[in-house]
C-alpha cells in the first residue's frame, strides 16, 4: 500500500483514538522525568538551545525518501528558531552546537517522541478533536556551571495531565542531541505542527521561568 494510503488509515485511527479521549494538538503539557535533588542554578547570563534529535521519534507525515529527510531537518531547525525565541524572555538565547559549548549558562536541549501531521481533511469535516497533531518531546536541561554532559533538569512535553507539569531530573546526556552546523529552514512545514512548536516552545519556557 502507498506511504501515503497507510498515512491516511493510521490518522483515521489516530482520530478514532482522539476522540475517545486521547489528547493531541490541543492539549500541550509537561511532565517529569525522574526525580532528582539536584536543582537547575537560578538567573542564568545565558541559555543556548541545541538542536532537538529527531531520529528516535514516530513520524507520521506525507512525506518518504530525500521529501521525508529534508523535512525532519526543516522541522528541527524551525523548532529550534521557535524555542529560541521565547526563551529570550528568560535571558539572552543563541543556537549552540555540544561540539561547541560554554562554561556557563543554561544548555536547552531534547529529542522528538511523537511528531504527527494530523489531517486537516478530519480536522474540518468532522471536528471534536479529530485529526489533531501531535507533538511530544523529552526535554533536558544543562547547568553548564556543572556539567556540559550531565543534565539536571528533564521533562516530558505534550502529555495529557495539566496536575503533572514540572519535574527535575538528572542524568547522562542522550546520545541523539546534535552536533554539527545549523540547517536553512525550508518551506513545507503544515500549519497544525507549526502551531503545536509554538505551544511546546511556549510550554518549555515557561517550565524554566519558574528557574529565573
Amino acid at each position: 500500500m502507498p506511504r501515503f494510503l497507510l498515512l491516511m488509515a493510521s490518522l483515521a485511527s489516530l482520530a478514532v483514538a482522539t476522540a475517545l479521549g486521547i489528547t493531541g494538538c490541543s492539549a500541550i503539557h509537561s511532565a517529569p522525568l525522574p526525580s532528582s535533588s539536584v536543582r537547575l542554578s537560578p538567573n542564568p547570563p545565558e541559555i543556548y538551545v541545541a538542536p532537538f534529535d529527531t531520529e528516535k521519534a514516530k513520524w507520521l507525515v506525507d512525506r518518504e525518501g530525500v521529501d521525508f529527510v529534508d523535512f525532519k531537518k526543516n522541522f528541527q531547525t524551525y523548532f529550534q528558531q521557535k524555542l529560541i525565541r521565547h526563551l529570550t524572555r528568560i535571558a539572552p538565547t543563541e543556537p549552540r552546537w555540544l561540539d561547541d559549548l560554554p562554561d556557563h549558562g543554561w544548555l536547552v536541549g531534547g529529542e522528538f517522541t511523537t511528531v504527527y501531521q494530523g489531517s486537516r481533511f478530519l480536522r474540518s469535516a468532522i471536528g471534536l478533536g479529530m485529526g489533531e497533531t501531535t507533538l511530544q518531546a523529552n526535554v533536558y536541561v544543562y547547568d553548564l556551571d556543572v556539567s556540559k554532559t550531565q543534565y539536571v533538569l528533564a521533562f516530558r512535553t505534550g502529555v495529557p495531565d495539566r496536575n503533572n507539569d514540572t519535574g527535575a531530573g538528572s542524568g547522562s546526556m542522550p546520545s541523539g542531541l546534535t552536533t554539527g552546523e545549523p540547517v536553512t529552514t525550508g518551506f513545507g512545514i503544515g500549519s497544525g505542527l507549526k502551531e503545536d512548536s509554538d505551544r511546546t516552545a511556549v510550554e518549555i519556557a515557561r517550565v524554566l521561568s519558574q528557574y529565573e
